[in-house]
């Protein structure tokens, strides 16, 4: 886990005492950060219909003794609850009940069951089982169990959704037990994308910090408004006001290295492919090289990079962060060194989550803005911007007397068609707006989100029992559901 960049606490053999201390301490360590995983191998059961672990000195001589004696699966899931994308809990724990012969039963109806039981975590939470409820999971021949073996196997993939890591897990744990044991995942995350280690952008014989030149995209025409009668002008004047798509030379290639070089930052392989931002969407513009000209913190820290090789229409923004070495007023003195990202936009902002927090926002003058939260360092907020090297997307300023729609899903205050000689202009607009919401649906009136409940009703989703909240696919396993992500962004959300 270290080397997806998660900070870890390990308890080895632990007591009761040490479990319940390092799980209390994980809870406040992970309030607030993007994800928060725990790890247990060792004995689990269930009494009474909650699920147990078992620490090293419980001698679980009743069923009565396991409140006392055990830690209960339920106060793992509350801890992990607090973190803001995902909450992970593996458990390679189904074995058999080594006290089950032993253990008194306080009362008769109190079951004490082989393997764990079916467990329904809430929000953002998922729990992975090295075997399914009420079945037993095998330790091995080797130095781990199939489970943790498979796990290992397939955990640090670049670019492995959640849902599909563990789908590869269940099929090697199954192969490798001839079907005997059958991993199981509960839980439901919402339609976004997860990653224990984001995608990787490769490239083949190819040096250090090159880019794949992309191609040469016509700019699309845009219809302007004249201001004195309400008519659009001619597509050529619009023309001269969308973006510059730019390609990357063999000279862009050598000052991206030159820069990397003089700022001593250790550069990573990547590639910019045609066709991956193709087509230019809102968020294209974050696409490119991003350098600082200055250290953290008006030039007392260290140098920084962005390098964003990819942003998905859905707003997905894949890439590296880069770090130079330190200066002697850094909050560290770790050397310099680059991690890999995964994050969605918002707003023209994302943030990178490790220890520290640090806020990405591109402004209105095409420059970034790192803003640094060290929970270390709470008074401190150091800053540092970074300005294009390469770009894919350069916005353009429209020319005087003409009005543009830059990639802007939602139409504002023209509409993109021709004006018909029946109606106005606003209602032309009010139109087209119309025209790209979702069908109605009245049982959405009562949801927060009633955009995306229609969205999902329309498109094979669904509204829950008690009509206060929706899902888009009926498990977590399941693909991404396309209709419904293109039916948000028909609608104007990005």
């Amino acid at each position: 886990m270290e080397r997806l960049d998660f900070k870890v606490t390990q308890v080895s053999n632990g007591t009761a005492a040490d479990m319940r201390k390092a799980i209390v301490e994980f809870g406040r360590a992970a309030e607030g950060s993007m994800m928060a995983v725990v790890f247990y191998a060792g004995h689990g059961m269930e009494a009474g219909g909650e699920n147990w672990l078992i620490p090293t000195d419980a001698e679980l001589r009743s069923d009565a003794d396991v409140d006392s004696e055990a830690v209960s699966l339920r106060s793992v899931n509350l801890q992990v609850s607090k973190a803001r994308q995902l909450g992970l809990i593996i458990l390679d724990a189904c074995r058999n009940n080594p006290f089950e012969a032993k253990m008194k039963r306080s009362l008769a109806t109190r079951a004490v069951a082989r393997g764990l039981a079916p467990t329904e975590p809430t929000d953002n939470v998922l729990i992975a089982y090295a075997a399914r409820d009420g079945t037993t999971a095998s330790d091995g021949d080797g130095r781990n169990s199939p489970f943790t073996a498979a796990l290992l196997r397939h955990i640090e993939t670049p670019g492995l959704e959640i849902s599909f890591l563990f789908r590869r897990v269940r099929d090697d744990v199954m192969t490798s037990t001839k079907r005997e044991q059958q991993p199981f995942v509960y839980g439901s995350l919402s339609k976004e994308e997860i990653y224990l280690k984001g995608p990787t952008v490769s490239i083949q014989n190819a040096p250090a910090a090159s880019l794949t030149a992309s191609p040469v995209v016509p700019a699309p025409t845009v219809p302007a408004l004249n201001t004195d009668t309400g008519a659009p002008k001619q597509a050529a004047a619009a023309s001269a006001a969308t973006t510059d798509r730019g390609v990357f030379t063999p000279e862009d290639s050598q000052r991206v290295a030159a820069v990397g070089a003089k700022q001593k930052l250790k550069m990573p392989e990547f590639a910019i492919t045609a066709g991956k931002s193709d087509p230019a969407g809102a968020n294209s513009k974050f696409v490119g090289v991003w350098s600082s000209k200055e250290g953290w913190g008006n030039g007392k820290g260290r140098h920084a990079m962005l390098i964003i090789t990819d942003v998905s229409a859905t707003g997905l923004a894949t890439g590296f962060y880069l770090w130079g070495p330190p200066s002697k007023l850094s909050w560290v003195q770790t050397p310099a060194g680059y991690s890999q990202f995964a994050e969605y936009i918002d707003k023209d902002s994302f943030s990178l989550k490790s220890r520290e927090t640090i806020t990405v926002k591109l402004d209105g003058k095409n420059v970034i803005r790192l803003l640094n939260f060290n929970p270390d360092h709470p008074t401190e907020r150091p800053t540092i911007d970074l300005y294009p090297v390469w770009q894919l997307v350069k916005p353009t300023s429209a020319p005087s007397g003409v009005s543009v729609r830059e990639h802007s899903p939602k139409p504002k205050d023209i509409s993109t068609s021709a004006p018909s000689s029946g109606g106005n202009l606003q209602d032309q607009t009010r139109s087209a707006k119309q025209a790209q919401q979702p069908s109605g649906d009245s049982r959405c009136d009562r949801v927060r989100d009633r955009l995306g409940c229609r969205c999902a009703v329309q498109n094979g989703g669904g509204i829950s029992p008690d009509g206060k909240s929706w899902w888009s696919k009926r498990r977590t396993s399941d693909a991404p559901n396309e209709a419904f992500v293109q039916c948000q962004i028909r609608a104007g959300r990005t």
